[in-house]
């Protein structure tokens, strides 16, 4: 991912280029209801007659796409010494602006194509248009408050998605990234009520105007959605980051870390610890020595007192895997006789954490009908990934789509769910 968001915005804008509609010169010596407005548009809809020549010559050029002489016969015709109607000046203004923006000169463009918007020769219809591209000629300047002044008008006449994209990349650009979220939430939900996937470069935007607010809901949810429509590793690294560093307890957090681990980006040797240390506070060594196992195998502790600390973990979860397996079928018959299905929801997890997949189904489920339990969401996330370590994808789908009631359980079920 780039490290300079901002360098990206300028990056999707060059590559949609500067749209700036044709302006095509309609018969210069008859009116136009498309333009002319009223007794205010003086000159009766024609070009002057002194000035006619060069002018028709102009636009003779600008079909012909000769945009030096299209300026050069303007610069004839203005320099004709007679009074300039509305209608005269409106249509040098338009020829120029026109050539300029096709010979790269956007500022000398935009200037000239502002005229028209305080013309009485352009139709009030004519305006959404130009505001358009005055918005696109001043982005590639870099022009961002003329950018968000010109958006915002042509936004009030139609809810154009792309000027609302600009306008929330001009937005993030001024370091005003409360409205740069605003506008491209509203862009990213009116994509997602169309059905559509949003643009991995959209995502990008919101996510880092999140980040600059330091709204960590908001950068989560915005790399949940990276996730699912575009699965890059580094997005997956990223959302279980902003999901551990949530306001998470060690439920959540284990949780998270299964399925960092499940999609293969836990990397940091500190995450492994921290596994290890919540899996034997709940009663799981067996899930904390097989974390710490993947951490030595990777040789992720390169500090000797990382080191230590470690091994010493390990040796304890292991001494107490002797000492849970030896007596977990005991476990499990009395755990059959509860009333409630906590206690056999606990030894699923055991089951699982030993990598008995098919035992853990059984109690598990036994447990999730038995209801009355402390813990519902986690139990149907442990019962999707055994369903999952049994090659069983449609039932653990079933499983996930369960866990409803604590939003961030929910939240981990639903990435789940992109494995199945």
């Amino acid at each position: 991912m780039p490290s300079n968001i901002k360098e990206r915005c300028v990056l999707i804008r060059s590559g949609f280029g500067v749209a700036i509609a044709a302006i095509g010169i309609i018969g210069l010596g008859h009116s136009s209801s498309a333009f002319a407005q009223g007794a205010a548009c003086t000159g009766n809809g024609k070009i002057s007659k002194q000035i006619a020549k060069p002018m028709a010559a102009a636009q003779d050029a600008q079909k012909a796409k000769r945009w030096q002489e299209v300026l050069s016969k303007v610069r004839e015709a203005n320099s004709v010494s007679v009074t300039k109607t509305a209608w005269d000046q409106f249509w040098m203004h338009e020829f120029q602006g026109f050539a300029y923006s096709q010979l790269g000169q956007y500022a000398d463009a935009a200037r000239e194509l502002e005229f028209g918007l305080t013309s009485p020769c352009m139709a009030e219809s004519s305006k959404p248009a130009r505001y358009k591209a005055l918005v696109n000629l001043y982005y590639s300047l870099r022009n961002y408050p003329k950018v968000i002044d010109y958006a915002n008008r042509a936004l009030k006449v139609s809810r154009d998605p792309e000027v609302q994209v600009t306008l929330g990349q001009a937005y993030f650009l001024t370091n005003d990234n409360k409205s740069a979220m605003r506008v491209m939430n509203e862009v990213m939900a009116g994509i997602e009520g169309r059905g559509q996937i949003p643009k991995e470069q959209t995502l990008l935007l919101i996510r880092a105007a999140c980040e600059k607010v330091q709204d960590n809901a908001c950068v989560t949810r915005l790399y949940e959605k990276l996730v699912v429509h575009y699965p890059k590793p580094d997005y997956w690294q990223n959302l279980i980051v902003s999901l551990k560093n949530g306001d998470t307890n060690d439920k959540q957090k284990i949780n998270v870390l299964r399925l960092a681990s499940a999609v293969d980006v836990l990397k940091r040797a500190d995450d492994y610890t921290e596994f290890a240390q919540i899996a034997m506070d709940e009663g799981l060594p067996g899930e904390a020595q097989k974390a710490l196992e993947q951490a030595f195998e990777k040789k992720l502790f390169t500090d000797q007192r990382k080191i230590d600390l470690n091994n010493r973990l390990l040796t304890k979860a292991k001494s107490e895997v002797a000492v849970e397996k030896a007596k977990l079928a005991q476990e499990d018959a009395a755990a059959r006789a509860t009333p409630t299905g906590d206690d056999d929801v606990k030894v699923g997890a055991a089951y699982l954490s030993y990598g008995e997949p098919a035992k853990a189904v059984e109690a598990l489920k036994r447990g999730i009908t038995q209801g009355k339990l402390a813990e519902a969401d986690e139990a149907g996330i442990l019962l999707g990934i055994a369903y999952l370590r049994s090659d069983n994808k449609s039932e653990a789908a079933k499983a996930f789509r369960s866990v409803k009631q604590d939003p961030t359980m929910t939240r981990i079920a639903k990435l789940w769910l992109l494995n199945t």
